[in-house]
């Protein structure tokens, strides 16, 4: 799975690391951003415990998220 998202990464000219981790963890940061609950979160990601989860979430600052946008839109 990962080789074949490393050539549609290409295609794309997505220069980043492409792998069914990033995809997961962007999902799960994406979700947290926009207010999904960590359990919801939790269970999508097929996680036994929410402590897995945090693995794949972290605290952000505002300031932080607002960066990122800036960035993702921009």
């Amino acid at each position: 799975m990962n080789e074949q998202l490393k050539i549609i990464a290409n295609d794309a000219c997505i220069e980043e690391t492409f792998t069914t981790y990033n995809i997961r963890h962007s999902w799960a940061t994406i979700g947290q951003y926009i207010g999904i609950s960590t359990k919801t979160i939790s269970e999508s990601l097929g996680h036994n415990s929410l402590r897995t989860t945090g693995i794949y979430l972290k605290s952000f600052t505002n300031h932080d998220l607002d960066e990122a946008n800036e960035l993702v839109v921009s």
